[in-house]
């Protein structure tokens, strides 16, 4: 039938789709209507596009439905897309992600799939190309070795390896080899420079000099940071103090695992990583030298003390005169008669330990000149400006409370004269002495009290006598009324600089005395207590007074300087007009900040008030919402049944 259709069809004229394609059939599905179905029943599939291909492209294409129903199918209007596509038309994305349901109907173009490599013919002169090949894993170089397999050899290799991988790392315009005299040692000196693409210093770049000892790796190489380079020295020191503990601390780590390690490729990755930090830390200390340097002081090091008292303990040692040489022998038979008698001589060992023992007691004489002792009195939050070099208090305002009365009590100290007094309730004689000591920036103590009988509670900042050394002109200035939290700012009486001091609190705090190696003290310490306000300890009865039993704080003052629990007890204790508060001092911490009403302590958390509201009416200042009042209040259920009438109930909308 096909055959007929075919040849009664004309070649020249093909036939022409003239009605529209029944879409149950055409995406596969099934159609109702069959044979009865007023569209095209014409199905696009895989078989169809296989006669189109073996098909010529004059020869019409017949369909013959599973219902009886034959039609004549012209070429499709995409049929030449296997060119290239028209100007102007997009391909289609969805068929070149694999799939497009609309296939042949779709108005975008789909290219024609080419056949992959595999599928192309191969002549006999040509070879199809290779399969790719797996990539085999390249051999590790020996990094680690566990303990227990390390041996000469092995530890050899290692060493040796360590030494190609530094040479092929740096290049020859940044890697200096040095050998020793002896030739036993060599030296690799080289420049390690940062890979921070954000580096914020002028220099970029650090000299660093290793060498690898026979036994490496089982003991960590030797590293130096010369100082004839562009690095100060302060700096370069401070990066191979830094440098030196990491290597330390990671072969000790290494070690308790149970293995050893080539320790150089970590190092220099640690040192990328650390670089700018090392060098802020650095610039920090040259920094503080030269402050120190400007202000005319001078910080000796205890290693740099104690080896220049040991070095002038060998020289007294040999410049003992003749007599005392020809004095030995005589010791020495004296020894003898000691052994005989049962005593033991004194080893060698014994006169060392006596010698660094004495060397330590020299040292700490020469580098505490006065001992601390007493009550220490330090300046919390201490300030000082750039030109500000030394500050001194000369005359201080401390207030002291009774043993055994608590009652408070002001003394005016200076650094002179002890003063003696009598408490105004008990009559119990109390004694304080104040030492001064200098406060600069590496130093936040104002001094040292000696007090009987009493305890401190604070110190009146704003009645002391302070002077304040300027670092320009090195010339000394009076400085009042200071207050906590404040900054001061004044210029110099000499050269005019500007000087600033800011001090947030006062921290007393007991040390206790020293003890005899017989382990008894001269001075009997019985009587003496704690301070009354101590950081991170309360403040006694918590800050509250009788005035306000649940107001746990102290107030300071402006006009006196002073702290209260309340305006109640400044005025009953003052006899000048009050200024409101601006500071405070926490009742569960002693913790002084800037006043804050309702707000907790910045230290410890605890409110010190009960807060400006509450769950209760308390005369309309509590809490006003019947929701959230407590449900023992009067004020909760207050005219709820209470007849409303309309005319009122409009009125309030």
């Amino acid at each position: 039938m096909e055959s007929c259709e075919e040849g009664n069809a004309p070649e020249s004229e093909p036939v022409q789709r003239t009605q529209p394609l029944c879409r149950f059939f055409s995406q596969g599905r099934h159609c109702s209507f069959g044979n009865r179905c007023k569209f095209l029943h014409v199905r696009d599939d895989a078989g169809a596009h296989e006669k189109k291909a073996n098909r010529t492209p004059s020869q019409p294409q017949v369909h013959q439905d599973p219902g009886g129903n034959v039609g004549h199918r012209p070429p499709h209007p995409n049929k030449s897309r296997a060119g290239p596509p028209a100007a102007g038309r997009r391909p289609c994305r969805y068929f070149l992600s694999g799939h497009c349901t609309m296939e042949d109907r779709c108005r975008f173009w789909h290219p024609p799939q080419l056949p992959s490599v595999d599928d192309l013919p191969v002549s006999g002169d040509q070879m199809r190309p290779a399969q790719r090949m797996i990539p085999v894993p390249r051999p590790g170089i020996l990094q680690e070795v566990k303990l227990c397999d390390l041996t000469e050899d092995v530890a050899k290799q290692l060493r040796e390896t360590e030494i190609k991988q530094l040479k092929k790392r740096f290049p020859k315009d940044r890697l200096i080899i040095q050998e020793r005299s002896d030739g036993k040692v060599t030296f690799y000196r080289m420049t390690v420079e940062a890979t921070d693409p954000d580096w914020p210093f002028d220099l970029k770049e650090i000299d660093i000099m290793v060498s690898f000892p026979d036994s490496y790796p089982q003991e960590v190489f030797t590293l130096n940071v010369p100082l004839d380079q562009d690095l100060p020295a302060v700096m370069a020191r401070h990066a191979q103090q830094a440098s030196l503990e990491w290597l330390q601390a990671k072969h000790a780590t290494n070690l308790l695992r149970g293995k050893v390690e080539l320790l150089f490729r970590p190092f220099l990755r640690w040192l990328d990583r650390s670089l700018e930090r090392l060098f802020t830390e650095g610039a920090r200390q040259l920094k503080k030298e030269i402050d120190v340097e400007r202000a005319g002081l001078q910080f000796i090091p205890y290693q740099e003390l104690q080896a220049a008292v040991c070095e002038k303990s060998e020289n007294d040692t040999s410049s003992e005169p003749a007599s005392d040489t020809t004095a030995a022998p005589v010791e020495m038979t004296e020894g003898e008669s000691a052994v005989d008698g049962g005593k033991l001589p004194r080893s060698g060992c014994d006169e060392e330990q006596q010698q660094e023992e004495e060397v330590s007691h020299l040292v700490e004489n020469i580098k505490i000149s006065d001992p601390r002792r007493g009550t220490e009195v330090k300046v919390l939050g201490l300030r000082l400006g750039e030109n500000t070099a030394t500050l001194v208090a000369q005359k201080i305002t401390v207030s002291l409370v009774c043993n055994r009365c608590k009652v408070p009590a002001d003394l005016i100290l200076n650094g002179r004269t002890a003063c003696t007094a009598q408490c105004e309730k008990c009559s119990t004689s109390i004694n304080a002495a104040y030492r001064p000591c200098m406060l600069h920036h590496y130093s936040d103590v104002l001094g040292y009290l000696d007090l009987h009988n009493v305890t401190p509670a604070d110190l009146v900042l704003q009645d002391c006598d302070l002077i304040v050394g300027c670092l320009s002109c090195s010339q000394e200035s009076p400085v009042q009324n200071l207050s906590y939290g404040q900054t001061q700012e004044l210029n110099c009486e000499h050269c005019h600089s500007k000087l600033s001091i800011l001090a947030d609190s006062v921290r007393f705090q007991y040390i206790q005395p020293r003890t005899d190696k017989s382990g008894s003290s001269a001075v009997s310490y019985k009587t003496i207590r704690d301070p009354a306000v101590q950081k991170g300890k309360p403040l006694p009865d918590k800050g509250a007074c009788k005035h306000y039993k649940q107001s746990h704080r102290w107030l300071r003052f402006p006009c006196c300087g002073r702290a209260y629990a309340c305006d109640a007890c400044h005025d009953d204790d003052q006899d000048h007009p009050m200024e409101l508060a601006t500071r405070m001092i926490c009742g569960y911490c002693a913790k002084e900040q800037p006043y804050g009403n309702g707000r907790p302590c910045i230290s410890c958390g605890s409110m010190m008030t009960r807060g400006t509201r509450t769950s209760y009416w308390e005369g309309g200042l509590g809490c006003r919402n019947k929701v959230k009042m407590n449900r023992n209040d009067r004020q909760k259920y207050a005219n709820t049944n209470k007849t409303v009438s309309r005319k009122a109930a409009r009125e309030k909308k």
